[in-house]
């Protein structure tokens, strides 16, 4: 799958069997080696009535924002992020977000909710389409190949890797 071109994802899960959420993804861009969104980060300080932080990867990191579009083809109403379902890839090395990488994307999540572009992570009605973000750290000065899109709950199991897409970026 190339980047920029829609793919569907059946979420395979126990509590959804009879009626298994199904999603529509575009991998729209991945954005490596700037800060995090000044706009975002302002946005997550007021609502907490903090001053703005500006956040820095770790040492020898960067920062890596994955832009998606989501679309819930489903039956019902669905939620969906890309906690533990996403991997930003650099050749055969697969990055996850960590717990920090997650609560900037779910400061991304809310910024986009409160402009009216309702993400996922709030939880979409069939139909309705939104905006994914994953925040990643990766090594300063390496280039992300691909992302991999889980049809699982998780990317990997106790019966390893679950099904899902690989998409090539550039």
């Amino acid at each position: 799958m190339q980047q920029g071109k829609p793919f569907e994802v059946t979420v395979l899960a126990s509590n959804t069997a009879d009626d298994p959420e199904r999603w529509r993804f575009t991998v729209d861009r991945v954005v490596c080696g700037k800060p995090l969104d000044p706009a975002v980060m302002a946005h997550a300080a007021q609502s907490v009535g903090a001053p703005t932080a500006t956040p820095a990867p770790g040492t020898g990191k960067q920062f890596c924002v994955l832009s998606m579009q989501a679309v819930n083809i489903g039956k019902s109403m669905a939620v969906w992020d890309a906690d533990n379902t996403v991997s930003l890839n650099v050749g055969d090395i697969r990055y996850t977000q960590s717990q920090k990488d997650s609560s900037y994307s779910s400061d991304y999540a809310q910024y986009w909710n409160d402009r009216g572009d309702t993400a996922p992570t709030f939880g979409l009605n069939p139909g309705s389409q939104g905006p994914v973000h994953g925040v990643f750290q990766i090594p300063a000065g390496d280039k992300p190949t691909s992302v991999w899109v889980t049809s699982g709950t998780a990317i990997e199991t106790i019966d390893g890797v679950e099904p899902g897409h690989l998409v090539l970026l550039g």
